[in-house]
């Protein structure tokens, strides 16, 4: 290193929204992980125990709930291994922790009515988060969302303070700046996107399940539609049982689905935001 380089910081600190979680970077993480088993492309994991592989960024070992080391790949994108480090690591932690790791943008209005936007890839969760929080609304999480059970009401544990918007986004809803921002991760037009962050954890009110295909409105689902909802919208379920937490993940999906409120919001691609917007905020009134 040059004597008038800068060197990039290292990934240590506090998990977001988990406290007493740490990241911990690290040089080097073994290529196996002794007694796991795989469970997929470069991941292996045991209970309370999972290593996983981003060939070119880097590798992550995540244990006990409580620890999530990262070694960064010579001359990797660190943007990169932070993305990966806040969100499949994170979502892994929460996992080992026993709570629900939700596969979520998930906003707070202003009357305090915390809502989990859920949705495959690409049907505009983050998009509609940001749109809501330029009316408002506060951002609890952007792409995974902590939820525990606090043995009488289920609670968002906030997590981001921007979300994560391609270009054609940031336009649609006014930030013609992007350039000015952070990029997700070198070479990509996704950019984070500074929102109002909220202020705590908050109780979570509803859990709203994004489809395209349908004419645009909002349906009340039966209470029994919850606890599906939940189960496939958890982030990566197939870690839950290596993880050794398969009862855990049960009994949190049935606690939280008592006092979640499901709902289905059509049209995500056949009206422009701000009517799915209008449509949310009508019904959290």
């Amino acid at each position: 290193m040059s004597s008038g380089s800068i060197q990039a910081p290292r990934l240590n600190g506090s998990v977001p929204g988990i406290p007493g979680a740490v990241n911990r970077e690290v040089e080097t993480l073994p290529t196996r992980l002794p007694g796991g088993s795989s469970i997929g492309p470069l991941t292996e994991a045991m209970p309370n125990a999972l290593l996983f592989e981003v060939p070119g960024v880097a590798r992550y070992l995540i244990r006990d709930g409580t620890s999530i080391e990262v070694a960064i790949a010579p001359a990797a994108d660190r943007s990169a291994a932070q993305l990966f480090l806040d969100g499949s690591a994170r979502g892994t932690l929460i996992h080992q922790r026993g709570e629900l790791a939700l596969a979520a943008a998930t906003v707070l209005s202003p009357d305090f009515r915390c809502v989990a936007i859920c949705g495959p890839s690409a049907f505009g969760k983050s998009t509609l988060a940001a749109a809501l929080c330029r009316r408002g609304w506060r951002l609890i999480a952007d792409d995974i969302t902590r939820i525990t059970w606090n043995g009488v009401i289920s609670i968002a544990w906030p997590g981001n303070a921007a979300v994560k918007l391609w270009r054609d986004a940031c336009a649609m809803l006014g930030w013609h700046d992007c350039d000015r921002l952070s990029r997700v991760r070198n070479g990509l037009e996704k950019f984070h996107v500074p929102v109002p962050p909220a202020p705590g954890p908050a109780a979570l009110t509803a859990i709203v399940r994004l489809r395209m295909d349908l004419e645009p409105g909002l349906v009340a689902l039966p209470s029994a539609a919850c606890e599906r909802l939940l189960r496939e919208h958890t982030f990566r379920p197939g870690q839950i049982e290596p993880l050794g937490r398969g009862s855990d993940h049960a009994r949190i999906v049935g606690q939280v689905a008592q006092g979640c409120r499901p709902l289905r919001l059509d049209g995500s691609r056949r009206c422009n935001i701000h009517q799915l917007a209008d449509l949310l905020s009508e019904a959290m009134r």
